[in-house]
């Protein structure tokens, strides 16, 4: 399987510093969530990762080798990149937007082929998104739009796949929907799946290996068991919480405290200040 390594990454915005000598190992195969309070480093981490942003020091490493010496087309067979907050062309149609996922497996005097088009019936099928194949992209909700997203990049088939909160504009069914989707995907055709998600409960419950980031370092990494405690939850989020096992999954699951509507050892009694 394809390894994903991140080395003494120091990465950011012009003057500004986001990741600070962070080191990531991906384990192949799996599915990975990062978790961490907003403005933390996920995202310019996942960027970093699919070499969108170029670190100022330390190096991401694929399969053995630097990400900067991959040709382009040849990355993106291996490695897609689902961002946050993709834009798609005016007037483009979901089936059209679709297929760009086959692109890095077009070279300059391949035709569409056969295969092509299963890949994106499959992705189209598994994101419930067929009906929607004929309509414009700017005509969907942003639940449905965050869907077609999804399906692009399962049509693209790569070995390891990074998705950048991909279940926001979605309801609770829909993003119980995707993760069922992405587990799937995982176990079928083995892809190593690293998202960035906020739900702390379901990224416990959905992923195989937790990473949490605390100021642009990795603070805690390991299996959902190990990751989310107590005090991770208060060192990484700064609250207080109760952390359980969740009788669904049997993985660890959170409960945030608060001033209100929180009970003591006596359960006719709310605490509040």
């Amino acid at each position: 399987m394809i390894t994903l390594t991140a080395q003494s990454l120091r990465a950011g915005y012009g003057p500004r510093t986001i990741l600070t000598d962070l080191d990531l190992t991906v384990p192949p195969g799996a599915i990975t969530a990062i978790v961490g309070a907003n403005a933390c480093g996920k995202s310019t981490l996942l960027r970093c990762l699919a070499r969108l942003l170029r670190p100022s020091a330390g190096q991401v490493i694929l399969d053995g080798r630097s990400v900067r010496q991959i040709p382009t087309r040849e990355l993106a067979r291996s490695l897609g990149l689902l961002p946050q907050s993709p834009s798609a062309p005016d007037g483009i149609t979901v089936a059209d937007l679709v297929s760009h996922g086959r692109h890095p497996h077009q070279g300059m005097l391949s035709r569409w082929t056969q295969t092509d088009d299963k890949a994106v019936a499959a992705a189209l099928e598994a994101t419930q998104t067929v009906d929607l194949a004929e309509r414009d992209v700017d005509e969907l909700s942003g639940g449905q739009r965050q869907r077609v997203w999804i399906a692009m990049a399962l049509a693209q088939e790569t070995d390891i796949l990074l998705l950048d909160e991909p279940t926001t504009f979605l309801d609770i069914a829909h993003q119980v929907e995707v993760l069922d989707l992405l587990v799937d995907l995982n176990r079928r055709r083995g892809t190593t799946i690293v998202m960035v998600l906020h739900d702390l409960n379901l990224a416990a419950r959905y992923a195989d290996h937790l990473v949490a980031i605390l100021q642009g370092k990795v603070h805690a990494a390991g299996s959902p068991e190990s990751v989310l405690t107590e005090g991770m939850v208060e060192a990484v989020f700064g609250v207080r919480c109760h952390v359980m096992t969740d009788p669904t999954s049997g993985q660890p699951m959170m409960l945030p405290l608060g001033r209100h509507r929180t009970v003591s050892n006596d359960p006719t009694k709310e605490i509040s200040s």
